[in-house]
């Protein structure tokens, strides 16, 4: 019935779309989100925004990954995107997607972008390549923050990466604070922020 209920919300008024000029490649996984440029969607634009469904893990994986390889080339080197999208494949990945909310964007029939708000921590905005700079990832973190705000939440945060800081800047989100995460072995650097919502 919920899932219903989104399709149609987020269905409503619009016709039947063209199909898009370049639809996102054969599904691949937290790619980094689009930069302050990502501008909101255009009506009409073909995307259908909706709650994860268990059959999403590999999709959002392939994602995940296609996104982390291609978006984070300028900030990250190889090794450090390998060892970044590695961690989709680590055996609990596909099973975290179903925690908290979880949001997907279609395109075409395809989930072409995910972000994921678990109790106050946006854990994940990725977007496909092909998708991006098209406003997914705006549409997406906003359906987090309604959220977030329905269940009375008065601040979110997140552990941006280098090519996300900016996007989360543009929402709202003010730096808390430098880190840097390990993953096999290589360490990639990130930064800690909050936005308040009260």
């Amino acid at each position: 019935m919920i899932r219903a209920l989104w399709r149609w919300l987020t269905n409503a008024g619009r016709e039947t779309p063209p199909a898009p000029a370049a639809p996102p490649a054969e599904p691949a996984s937290t790619a980094p989100a689009p930069d302050a440029t990502d501008t909101p969607a255009l009506p009409g634009l073909p995307f259908l925004i909706r709650p994860f469904e268990p059959h999403d893990g590999p999709a959002l994986t392939a994602v995940f990954q296609a996104a982390v390889h291609t978006t984070a080339t300028d900030h990250y080197d190889a090794d450090q995107r390998a060892a970044w999208a590695a961690g989709a494949d680590a055996p609990g990945f596909q099973a975290a997607l179903a925690d908290g909310l979880t949001m997907v964007a279609e395109w075409d029939g395809r989930p072409a972008a995910f972000a994921q708000l678990v109790e106050r921590r946006v854990t994940f905005v990725y977007v496909h390549p092909d998708a991006a700079r098209l406003g997914i990832a705006t549409l997406l973190y906003h359906h987090l923050e309604d959220e977030a705000r329905i269940q009375g939440l008065d601040e979110l945060v997140t552990e941006a990466s280098l090519v996300a800081r900016d996007f989360f800047a543009f929402l709202g989100f003010e730096v808390d604070g430098e880190e840097s995460v390990q993953r096999q072995g290589v360490s990639l650097p990130r930064t800690r922020m909050r936005k308040r919502l009260a």
